[in-house]
């Protein structure tokens, strides 16, 4: 049963944190400094491996060379670090260790450029954890100091995992051995029964409150440097801004947490306090952004239990439901700034729009409907309700990938897709307002990575501790990696290999793919017309190398280095070429067909590497 959303506080259209009056606000975007440009940086899941390890017994670290870091000069010749094993890496959509070394790389490159502004979509943190919550902070304010480069953080689902602190850890730190050992808060259960190998309160799970608190001065609270600065809730004080949410019925005992509090209003709801990160900020004449918090914790029960869902899932198809009055909020911005000639760009952890390219109906006819990660794409009558709010430019993460959604009318709203630091391939987006009213948006893959092979020799350990205890290990060669981009690429390879094709496709599908060539595969959808496609060289590779260059595409659009393969995807799409599988013919054969044809279709429509949008 749905439940009622209750405003907490009432709207501010005047704004908070600033004295101007209304006529000094109301600028035109002529009055916009000639070049103004903001980088967005999303889903950087920062862990600070030295800040994580500093409250844990260090005799059984990992222990790496010395290493610069912020403000202190050289660590020591062997600095202990509390990191995650490579397995645990090529597991997971994204990276967890080498992110410490590409979001200093990324923000070195952004100062050279001499942009002063920059955006973070959410998944700021690995999982919201103080050791990389303040390794955040310390670092943004470094970057602040030494360049006078402002920051604009807001939510992802990593950051908070749950709107309230909770305990936290990971089962898949290394141990200096190579093996992999549970670290976790004390107040988790692994540590209450003694099971955990080591425990520390660095890597408990924040909620809202610490988050914010502590990274207030990157755009949680407003700035003197600010022209403007409001929240959809009259306040600043971010122990106010939420929603009061309440479960219809007769109530309950009032109760208290650490961070909440149940109250029984005059209608005998029990109800809750749900924080919201959301704001508006105008940091230079003319610019505004629009910091959406779009994470919503859906309640698994009573919202009075305080047990919620993960955000991952919910994303703007839940947002509408759940916080209809931030939808409002967000309508009276666009009036405001159409009205104030200012010019608004939207960002936030989750997707507007379709972020695979038109193939949704294919994805889910080939992997099911919660496959791909469907269950995170919004739906149709979502986009059209948010490109109605007059919504032009909208920054997004979340999805580790890049991809631009451009609406069949000029006059509608973009979704950028900004890639992750931390995937293949690893990048971040700028954009650039013209004077002509258009932005510019571009993205810049972060190929060169300074130190990024640091932890290659504690991971090599891990591979022979596995080899030696006869685990499922992983391809050793990713320590070959010349460069972070190749590196990334050679993870992504993994992923595929052991997480997608491994343990989520179709077993028919999969087992093709694992098995046969790219001639076998092609075959199903061109017969004998194989050799009119391609030459003996790609026909004879394995079918694998299918499945990888899908993903390739997938995460970087026209950023994907296909070896040239790209032309032979793009000759697929050619239908004379084509020919019928047999109605008998066998499930596996058709999935494979219907694969290559997915292939083909994503190569054709490859995003492109920038784009201008009218009306921002």
């Amino acid at each position: 049963m749905k439940f009622p959303v209750i405003f907490l506080l009432l709207i501010s259209l005047a704004g908070c944190g600033t004295d101007k009056s209304p006529s000094e606000q109301n600028k035109t975007a002529g009055n916009t400094p000639a070049t103004v440009q903001i980088a967005f940086l999303a889903d950087i899941h920062l862990h600070d491996f030295f800040a994580a390890a500093k409250d844990l017994d260090a005799s059984e670290l990992p222990l790496i060379a010395d290493f610069p870091t912020s403000g202190n000069g050289m660590q020591g010749a062997q600095t202990p670090v509390l990191m995650r094993s490579m397995q645990a890496q090529l597991n997971s959509t994204r990276l967890f260790n080498e992110n410490y070394f590409v979001f200093r790389a990324a923000l070195d490159e952004i100062a050279a450029k001499g942009i002063k502004l920059v955006a973070l979509p959410g998944d700021f943190s690995d999982d919201g954890q103080p050791a990389n919550v303040k390794a955040l902070a310390d670092i943004l304010a470094e970057y602040s100091g030494k360049y006078g480069m402002r920051f604009f953080a807001i939510t992802g689902n990593h950051d908070p995992v749950r709107p309230f602190s909770r305990a936290g850890g990971k089962k898949d730190f290394l141990h200096r051995s190579g093996k992999e050992v549970a670290v976790m808060s004390p107040d988790h259960p692994d540590c209450l029964n003694k099971s955990a190998w080591q425990c520390s309160n660095a890597l408990r799970e924040w909620g809202y409150a610490d988050i914010m608190e502590t990274l207030k001065s990157q755009g949680f609270s407003p700035s003197s440097q600010d022209v403007l600065y409001e929240t959809p809730f009259g306040t600043a004080d971010v122990s106010k801004r939420g929603w009061r949410w309440c479960d219809p019925g007769n109530g309950s005992e009032e109760s208290d947490t650490a961070e909440n509090s149940n109250t029984t209003d005059e209608n005998g709801e029990s109800c809750i306090f749900m924080p919201d990160a959301s704001y508006l900020v105008e940091p230079v004449e003319g610019l505004w952004l629009l910091a959406i918090d779009a994470n919503v914790y859906t309640p698994k029960g009573k919202v009075s239990s305080l047990e919620f869902n993960g955000s991952g899932n919910a994303g703007y198809n839940a947002l509408v439901d759940y916080k209809p009055e931030l939808i409002d909020w967000i309508a009276g911005v666009v009036k405001r700034a159409e009205e104030q000639n200012k010019r608004l760009i939207a960002f936030s952890h989750f997707p507007m729009a379709d972020f695979y390219d038109n193939t949704q109906k294919q994805l889910a006819e080939l992997f099911g409907d919660t496959g791909m990660q469907l269950k995170r794409m919004p739906s149709a009558s979502t986009t059209q309700l948010l490109s109605d709010l007059g919504l032009r430019l909208h920054m997004a993460g979340h999805m580790h990938l890049y991809d631009i959604a451009q609406p069949e009318d000029t006059g509608g709203l973009v979704n950028v897709q900004v890639p992750s630091l931390a995937a293949y391939q690893p990048g971040y987006s700028v954009v650039t307002l013209n004077n002509d009213g258009s932005a510019q948006v571009d993205t810049i893959i972060q190929q060169q990575v300074d130190r990024f092979d640091t932890l290659f020799p504690v991971y090599a350990k891990e591979w022979q501790y596995r080899k030696q205890a006869g685990l499922i290990n992983w391809d050793n060669t990713i320590l070959d990696a010349p460069d972070y981009l190749r590196f990334t690429d050679a993870h992504l390879k993994e992923v595929v290999r052991q997480r997608y094709v491994g343990r989520e496709w179709p077993k028919p599908l999969a087992t093709f793919i694992q098995s046969q060539t790219v001639g076998d595969a092609l075959e199903m959808l061109v017969c004998g017309n194989v050799r009119r496609v391609t030459d003996e060289g790609l026909l004879t590779m394995p079918a694998i190398t299918l499945a990888n260059d899908y993903y390739r595409i997938r995460n970087a659009g026209q950023f994907a280095d296909l070896g040239g393969r790209e032309v032979v995807y793009e000759r697929l799409s050619d239908a004379s070429l084509h020919c019928e599988l047999p109605e008998a013919a066998p499930v596996q054969s058709q999935q494979v067909r219907h694969f290559v044809e997915l292939l083909s279709d994503v190569a054709v429509s490859r995003d492109v590497t920038s784009i201008t949008v009218k009306g921002v």
